[in-house]
C-alpha cells in the first residue's frame, strides 16, 4: 500500500520494540502529526483510526501504542492518524483540548480549509481518499465523566455494527459543525467513539477492546439487530448565549447568570426527568442559554423550563456530553439532549451515500 501524504510523519510498520515502553514515552516519540501504517493479513483491503485529534482525549492513542507493542496482527492493513501532538504535550500533559492559538482541529473539516490546521484536515481527507478504507473510527474521550457511546450523521445499519465493537449507544445527529463523522464523501462509514471521560480507567479498555475488535474482525459488517443497541435521534445542543456568565458550584452565585452543578456530568445518560433541577439562572433568566436544534434554531422553550430561577427539563430527556470543563461550556456547549421519545429507527431510511456514488 503505497500513499503519498503531506503534514504527516509517516511510521511504515513500527516493530513493537521500536515503541517506547509506556503511551506518555511513546507520545514523546512523535514528532508531530504521525500516520501509522500496519500491514495486516490481507494487504487488499484498508481500516482507518483517527485519535488524538484532541490533545485532552488520549483513551485511543493508549489503545494503539498497546496493540502494536502487544503484536497485534490485524486482519487487514491499518492506517492511525495521530492528529494533536502539540496540545497533547504542553502541560500539563493530555489537558488541552488544543492551544490558546489554535482552533478545535474537529470543526476543520469543511472547506475553505484555511490556516496551517485547516490544511492539516484537507491533507487527512486526501490521504483517506487515497487508500479507499472500508471503515473510519474517530477516537475521542468525553468532555466530562460518562459511559461510552457513538456518534453519527445518518441512518445505516453499517454504523450499528461499527458501533456495536464499542458500546451499544448510538446518537444520529444532523447538527453540522465541521466534525471528521460530517465527510460524506469518503466512500465509507465514519463513526465517532466516545470512550468516557480521559481519567475514567474504564475508558481506556473500551478503546482497547473496540479497536482490537476492528483491528482483527475479518468482517466488520455482520448486521447487528436494531434491537441490541440503544439509539437516539436529534440531539440538541444547550449552549451559553453571547456575552453571559457561567461557574461551576454546588449552590447558586449571586449576579451569574448560570451555575451549573459541579457533578453535571453524572446526568450522562442517565434518564433526566422534570423535576430535576439542572441549572441555577441569575437576573437574566433563561435568556442566558439558548438550545440549538439541527436546524440552528433555539428551541430552548421546547426543552426546558424555568421554576424558582432553576432550569428544569420540560420533558424526559438524555444527556450526553454533559461537561464539567467551564471552556469547553462557553465555547462550545454545556451538554447534548435528546429527548427520550426520539428512540425510532426507520427501516426505509437505510441508506446511505457511499452506496449511491
Amino acid at each position: 500500500m503505497m500513499i503519498g501524504i503531506e503534514n504527516f510523519e509517516l511510521w511504515d510498520n513500527p516493530a513493537p520494540e521500536e515503541l517506547a515502553p509506556t503511551a506518555t514515552e511513546f507520545l514523546y516519540q512523535l514528532r508531530g502529526p504521525t500516520i501509522l501504517k500496519i500491514s495486516g493479513r490481507d494487504t487488499s483491503r484498508c481500516r482507518v483510526v483517527v485519535t488524538l485529534l484532541h490533545g485532552n482525549e488520549p483513551s485511543g492513542l493508549k489503545a494503539v501504542h498497546r496493540l502494536v507493542r502487544n503484536k497485534c496482527v490485524p486482519e487487514v492493513n491499518i492506517l492511525v492518524a495521530i492528529v494533536s501532538i502539540d496540545a497533547a504535550v504542553a502541560q500539563p500533559l493530555f489537558s488541552n483540548r488544543f492551544l490558546p492559538h489554535q482552533q478545535d482541529m474537529n470543526r476543520l473539516f469543511k472547506p475553505p480549509f484555511d490556516g496551517g490546521q485547516g490544511i492539516l484536515a484537507k491533507n487527512l481527507l486526501d490521504l483517506i481518499q487515497q487508500v479507499r478504507p472500508e471503515a473510519i473510527i474517530d477516537i475521542h474521550n468525553t468532555s466530562g465523566d460518562g459511559p461510552a457511546f457513538s456518534v453519527c450523521v445518518r441512518q445505516h445499519k453499517r454504523y450499528l455494527d461499527l458501533a456495536s465493537l464499542f458500546t451499544h449507544r448510538v446518537i444520529i445527529t444532523g447538527h453540522r459543525l465541521g466534525s471528521l463523522m460530517e465527510v460524506t464523501s469518503l466512500g465509507c462509514p465514519v463513526l465517532t467513539v466516545e470512550c468516557g471521560g480521559s481519567m475514567q480507567p474504564e475508558s481506556d479498555e473500551i478503546a482497547l477492546r473496540g479497536l482490537t475488535r476492528f483491528f482483527t474482525k475479518p468482517q466488520l459488517y455482520q448486521s447487528v439487530t436494531v434491537e441490541e443497541m440503544d439509539i437516539y435521534h436529534h440531539p440538541v445542543r444547550l449552549e451559553l448565549s453571547s456575552s453571559r456568565q457561567l461557574v461551576y458550584s454546588c449552590g447558586p452565585q449571586l449576579n451569574i447568570d448560570v451555575t451549573v452543578p459541579t457533578h453535571i456530568d453524572r446526568c450522562n445518560f442517565g434518564v433526566v426527568r422534570p423535576d430535576t433541577a439542572l441549572a441555577w439562572l441569575g437576573p437574566a433568566g433563561i435568556n442566558a442559554l439558548c438550545v440549538r436544534d439541527e436546524q440552528g434554531n433555539n428551541v430552548i422553550d421546547d426543552f426546558f423550563v424555568v421554576q424558582d430561577n432553576k432550569l428544569y427539563p420540560r420533558t424526559t430527556l438524555k444527556l450526553f456530553m454533559a461537561t464539567t470543563d467551564p471552556k469547553i461550556a462557553v465555547t462550545d456547549c454545556l451538554f447534548y439532549a435528546v429527548k427520550e421519545t426520539d428512540h425510532q429507527w426507520d427501516e426505509t431510511a437505510d441508506v446511505a451515500e457511499w452506496e449511491m456514488n
